[in-house]
C-alpha cells in the first residue's frame, strides 16, 4: 500500500523534534520560575503548536484526517531480512502471492443447479470492475484431444449444463480425475467447488474504498441458502477485516480510554480539575504524535494501532503527580502560582527522570528490523517526550491561574473522594507497615515467585500470523479453515527455481526433477497441494496422444516440451514459469497457521531442495508472505533478551545518575525487573504466546512502571536526609505519595484493560496482559520496595 505523501523529510523532522523537546524540558527544568511566572506566555505557545499539529493532522477539502490506514501485511515483515530480496524476485517472475478463495460447500456440486448456481457466481464476480479474472468449473479451459480433426481442442470445460444424470455424472469424472482441477477447483469428493479470484493491480487503499470485498460477500450471501454455504479466504478479504477492525477499534477503544482515565481520576481527585488537566495534558500530547505521523506519511498499521489508547493510558499519570504535589503545597502557599512553582520544583526531577525512562523503555522497540514496530516505538517516545513537556511546562502554567482546590468549593464528589482518599492512604500505609515487619518473609516470597518464572521462560511459545490477531471462532478464521478443509490451503508459498540459462526449465531432464520435487513436496505434513508447470506438461502431453492414460508424462525431447509450451494458453502459467522458463516455480498451498507451523514447513521443504533432486546450475529457494512473517516473529523473540536488557541496562544507570545513588539505583530496579520476569513466566505458563504485540511488552513495561517508583524514592531519599529512619521514612513517603502512586497505576490498568476490548485477539491478549503486569508492579511497589529499603537501610 502506498503511503501518504510526507509534507517533511522524516530524518528533518525527528532532528528538530528532538532538538526542540530537549530545548524545552532543559528550560522547564532549569528555569521552573520563568515556566510559573509566565504562564499565558506558555499556555500560548502551547496552544500554537496544537493549532499547528491540528492543521497539519486535519484535511478540509474533502473533510477528513490525513492519516491513512494500512492494514497490509508489509508493515509487519523484517526490513533487513535478506529473504525479502528473494521474495520479491520471485513476486517479479510470478506474481503477487495474494489469493482470494471462494469455497462453495454443498452435497453434491455435479447437480444441475448447484453448476447453475456456480456460473451465476462466477459470471457475477467477473462482471465486476476492479475484477482481472476469475476461475471456476463453469469457465476454466480444458485440454481435450479430438479425434476428428486430430488436434488439441482449448475449450471449457462447461458450456452447456447438462440435464441428463449420466452427463452429470461424466462431468464428475472429468473433473475429479484431472489434476489440475483436484482441489484447486473442486474438492476431492465433489462436494465443494472453488471460485478463484484474482483483481486488477490497485493499492490496499484502492481495493478497500472499491467495496469488491462487500459487493462479492453480497453475491455471496445472495446465493446461499441452507444447501449451500460460501468460505471466502485470501489475504485480500483478510486486509479489508483488518481495515475495519482497525478503524472500529479507533472509534471505540480512544473514547473509552478517555472515558476510563476520567472516571478513575474523578473518583481519586474529586474536582475537574483533577480530572481535565491530566486528560487535556495527554489529549494534547496525542494530537502533536498523530501530527507527526501526518506530516512525515506514516499511515497507521495494526500495531501502531495501540498508540492512541496506550498514550493516553501512559500520558494521563504524568499530570497525577503534579496535581498532587499542588494540593499538598496549596495547604500553606500563598497564592497558587507559589504553590505550583513549589510542585514543579519538587516534582521536576522525577517527572524527568520517569519520562526518559519511559522514552528508553519505547526507544527500545526502536532498533526492531519490523517497521511496525520500529513506528510503535519511535512515535510513542515523541509521545511520551512531548506530555512529559507538557506536564512540566502547560500543567504548572494551568495551574497558575486556577484558584486553589478549597475555594472552588468541595461539592459531593469531592467530599466522597477526600473519604476515599483517606481509607486508601490509611490501607497503604498498612501494606507498607506489615511489609516492615515481614520484609524477610516478603523477600523470599517474591524471590521464589522470581525463580519461578525464571525456569518457565523456556517454555514460552513463539507463534503469531496475520490470521492469529483473529480468534479460533471469527468468521475469517471459520472461513479459512472450512477453505483449507474443502480445497488446496489459502496459504501460498514459492518454491522459485533459478537459472541463468534461457529455456533451462524446457530441459525433460530438469522437468522430471522438478516433478520429483513435487511429489515429496506433496507428502509434506500441512501440504495440501503443489502445482509445477510440470502438471500442466503431462495433461498437455496426455491429450495430445489421444487421451492415452499411459501418456501422462513428460515429453522425452525438448522440441516436445516446447511445443507443449506453445500449446498452453496465454496467462495460463505466468505463476509457475517466467515468459523465457530460464526459472520456474514449485506453487505450494498450505493451510498452516501461525510461526510453528510455518516454520516446520519451511524448513522440510528446505531439507528436501538441499537432498541434491536439482542439478548444481539450479538455485532454489523457499519464500513468500506467510514465511517472512515466521521470520520476523523469530526475530523478535530473538530479540527480547537484548531489548529488555538494553532497556533496564538503561534505566538502571539514568535512576543511578538521577537519584545519585547506585545503591538507591539497584533497589529502584528490583521490584521492576520481578513483574517483567513474571510476565515471561506467564506466556511460559502458556497464557499466551508471544506474538508481535506482546513482544513488546517487556522494555515497555519496564520503561513505565519505574516511574511510580522513582518518585517513591525521590521522597524517600528526602526524608532519610531530612533524618528519619529508614522505617519512618517509608511510612511518611507512602502517606505523602502513596494515593498518586496507586492512582497512576489504577489509571494504567484500566488504560490497558481497554486495550484488551480491541477487535483483535492479539490486541486483546496485550491489553490484558499489560494490565495485569501493571497490577504486579503496584503490589511490588507496595510490598516488594518497602521491605527492601527496610532491609537494605539505604
Amino acid at each position: 500500500m502506498s503511503s501518504p505523501t510526507a509534507a517533511i523529510d522524516p530524518a528533518t523532522f525527528a532532528a528538530l523534534a528532538a532538538f526542540g523537546l530537549v530545548a524545552a524540558l532543559a528550560f522547564a527544568t532549569l528555569r521552573p520560575a520563568a515556566v510559573v511566572g509566565r504562564p499565558r506566555l506558555v499556555l500560548a505557545l502551547v496552544a500554537l503548536l496544537s493549532v499547528g499539529a491540528a492543521a497539519a493532522l486535519v484535511r478540509l477539502e474533502p473533510p477528513g484526517l490525513r492519516l491513512a490506514i494500512d492494514p497490509s501485511t508489509e508493515p509487519l515483515l523484517p526490513t533487513r531480512d535478506p529473504a525479502r530480496e528473494l521474495y520479491r524476485e520471485a513476486v517479479l517472475d510470478f506474481g503477487a502471492d495474494e489469493v482470494f478463495v471462494i469455497a462453495m460447500e454443498t452435497d453434491d456440486v455435479f447437480r444441475a443447479e448447484r453448476l447453475a448456481r456456480l456460473r451465476r457466481t462466477t459470471d457475477a464476480i467477473a462482471r465486476l470492475p476492479g475484477v482481472r479474472g476469475v476461475q471456476s468449473l463453469t469457465d476454466v479451459l480444458c485440454f481435450r484431444w479430438e479425434p476428428a480433426n486430430a488436434w488439441i481442442e482449448v475449450r471449457p470445460f462447461l458450456e452447456e449444463i447438462p440435464s441428463d444424470p449420466a452427463a452429470l455424472a461424466e462431468l464428475r469424472r472429468r473433473a475429479l480425475g484431472d489434476p489440475l482441477y483436484r482441489r484447486n477447483l473442486v474438492s476431492d469428493d465433489g462436494r465443494a467447488a472453488a471460485i478463484n479470484v484474482s483483481f486488477r493491480e490497485t493499492t490496499d487503499r484502492e481495493f478497500i474504498a472499491s467495496g469488491l470485498d462487500a459487493t462479492i460477500r453480497a453475491i455471496l450471501d445472495a446465493e446461499s441458502d441452507a444447501d449451500v454455504r460460501f468460505h471466502v479466504a485470501g489475504r485480500p478479504h483478510v486486509k479489508v477485516a483488518v481495515y475495519e477492525r482497525m478503524l472500529r477499534d479507533l472509534r471505540l477503544l480512544v473514547p473509552l480510554a478517555i472515558a476510563a482515565m476520567a472516571g478513575v481520576l474523578a473518583v481519586v481527585f474529586g474536582s475537574r480539575r483533577g480530572v481535565v488537566i491530566p486528560l487535556a495534558t495527554v489529549l494534547l500530547a496525542t494530537l502533536w504524535t498523530f501530527g507527526a505521523m501526518a506530516l512525515v506519511g506514516r499511515p497507521l498499521n495494526v500495531i501502531t494501532s495501540l498508540l492512541a489508547p496506550t498514550l493516553i493510558a501512559v500520558g494521563s499519570v504524568y499530570g497525577v503527580h503534579l496535581l498532587a504535589r499542588f494540593e499538598e503545597e496549596s495547604l500553606d502557599a500563598r497564592s497558587p502560582r507559589e504553590a505550583a512553582l513549589r510542585s514543579l520544583e519538587g516534582e521536576r526531577a522525577p517527572l524527568l527522570i520517569a519520562g526518559t525512562t519511559t522514552v528508553i523503555g519505547f526507544g527500545a522497540l526502536v532498533p526492531s528490523g519490523v517497521p511496525a514496530v520500529f513506528e510503535l516505538g519511535a512515535f510513542s517516545v515523541l509521545g511520551v517526550a512531548a506530555v512529559t513537556l507538557l506536564s512540566m511546562s502547560a500543567v504548572p502554567a494551568a495551574l497558575a491561574l486556577l484558584p486553589p482546590a478549597r475555594a472552588a468549593g468541595p461539592g459531593g464528589l469531592h467530599r466522597a473522594s477526600e473519604r476515599l482518599g483517606a481509607a486508601f492512604d490509611a490501607a497503604l500505609t498498612a501494606i507498607a507497615s506489615f511489609a516492615i515487619r515481614r520484609d524477610r518473609a516478603i523477600l523470599v516470597a517474591w524471590s521464589a515467585l522470581a525463580l519461578g518464572a525464571a525456569l518457565l521462560v523456556p517454555r514460552i511459545v513463539v507463534d503469531t500470523d496475520y490470521l492469529s490477531f483473529f480468534d479460533a471462532a471469527d468468521p475469517i478464521r471459520r472461513d479459512f479453515e472450512s477453505v483449507n478443509r474443502l480445497l488446496s490451503g489459502a496459504v501460498p508459498i514459492y518454491v522459485p527455481l533459478r537459472s541463468d540459462s534461457e529455456g533451462r526449465f524446457r530441459d525433460p531432464e530438469l522437468l522430471r526433477a522438478l516433478e520429483t520435487l513435487e511429489s515429496r513436496a506433496a507428502e509434506i505434513p500441512g501440504v495440501s497441494r503443489v502445482e509445477s508447470v510440470v502438471d500442466t506438461l503431462r495433461v498437455l502431453n496426455r491429450a495430445l496422444a489421444g487421451d492415452d492414460p499411459r501418456e501422462e508424462r513428460i515429453p522425452e525431447s525438448r522440441g516436445a516440451v516446447t511445443e507443449l509450451l506453445f500449446l498452453a494458453p496465454k496467462g495460463h502459467l505466468t505463476r509457475l514459469t517466467n515468459a523465457n522458463q530460464s526459472h520456474a516455480n514449485l506453487l505450494v498451498r498450505t493451510g498452516a497457521v501461525g510461526t510453528a507451523a510455518v516454520n516446520e514447513l519451511a524448513t522440510r521443504l528446505g531439507e528436501l531442495l538441499e537432498d541434491g533432486v536439482l542439478p548444481a546450475d539450479v538455485a532454489a529457494g523457499v519464500t513468500g508472505n506467510a514465511i517472512l512473517l515466521a521470520r520476523s516473529a523469530d526475530a523478535l523473540a530473538r530479540s527480547q533478551p537484548g531489548s529488555v536488557g538494553l532497556a533496564a541496562g538503561a534505566i538502571l544507570g539514568l535512576v543511578t545518575l538521577g537519584l545519585r545513588s547506585w545503591r538507591l539505583g539497584l533497589v529502584a530496579m528490583v521490584p521492576n525487573l520481578v513483574p517483567v520476569l513474571c510476565f515471561f513466566g506467564l506466556l511460559g505458563l502458556g497464557v499466551a504466546p508471544l506474538s508481535l504485540p506482546t513482544s513488546l511488552i517487556g522494555s515497555v513495561a519496564l520503561g513505565i512502571t519505574i516511574d511510580d517508583t522513582v518518585h517513591t524514592l525521590v521522597r524517600y531519599r528526602s526524608e532519610r536526609r531530612a533524618g528519619l529512619s529508614p522505617e519512618a521514612a517509608v511510612l511518611l513517603t507512602t502517606r505523602r505519595v502513596g494515593r498518586p502512586i496507586a492512582t497512576t497505576s489504577l489509571v494504567l490498568v484500566a488504560g490497558f484493560l481497554v486495550i484488551a476490548l480491541s477487535g483483535f485477539a492479539t490486541l486483546r491478549e496485550f491489553g490484558a496482559l499489560s494490565a495485569l503486569t501493571m497490577t504486579i508492579c503496584l503490589v511490588c511497589d507496595l510490598t516488594l520496595l518497602p521491605a527492601l529499603l527496610a532491609r537494605t537501610r539505604v
